[in-house]
């Protein structure tokens, strides 16, 4: 099974990629619709597929070896754009959760999306094997545990349990609190193997 980096040429063409941009087209389209019809089911119908796209082309990926550099790369872009159209529907049907998702939307689609595209600076194919560079990290961010509280628990509690945004809050600032110990550490050891090899 692929770990780390190939010099072998990636296609766009494969069953995994091709689901991820699947994915996008269609929940993008649903979140469109959700725009200019001003219905949120449409909003839902988008998330439903962002989130069942996001598993099947992971799945894909590892039962058919189709993981890649550019399929990682693939896959966080498509997560955060899906995410942000999703959110900027939801501010517009709930306007006074405008404050819990702007900062959810702050660390997933730009500190979380800086930090998982770490994986590039070491010799590894994707955030999957963040294990091999550091398992705190791994742990926190990474592992399938990590990724639920990272990219699903926030919307769910927006969602069902919108009275709760205070706790929501809370919890997205200790997730910004674990990105930004986890990209320090990174960075440590990045410049502790640059002054191995020198």
């Amino acid at each position: 099974m692929a770990r780390f980096k190939s010099t072998k040429p990636e296609s766009l063409v494969s069953g995994a990629n091709l689901i991820t941009l699947l994915r996008l087209l269609f929940s993008l389209l649903f979140f469109c619709l959700a725009a200019i019809y001003r219905r949120e089911l449409y909003n839902y119908l988008g998330l439903g597929l962002h989130w069942l796209g996001d598993w099947l082309d992971g799945f894909w990926a590892k039962t058919f070896n189709q993981r890649t550099i550019l399929g990682a790369e693939l896959d966080i872009i498509a997560d955060r754009v899906e995410s942000l159209f999703f959110f900027i529907n939801f501010i517009f049907f709930h306007p006074g959760l405008a404050l819990p998702v702007a900062l959810y939307m702050i660390n997933f689609a730009f500190i979380d999306f800086y930090l998982s595209y770490q994986f590039i600076k070491f010799n590894i194919i994707s955030v999957d094997f963040f294990y091999l560079v550091d398992q705190k990290v791994f742990k926190l961010n990474f592992s399938q545990p990590g990724k639920f509280a990272n990219s699903t628990v926030i919307p769910l509690l927006l969602i069902l349990l919108p009275d709760w945004w205070p706790l929501t809050l809370l919890l997205t600032a200790g997730l910004i609190a674990v990105k930004v110990d986890s990209i320090f550490i990174l960075r440590k050891k990045k410049s502790q193997t640059a002054q191995i090899k020198s």
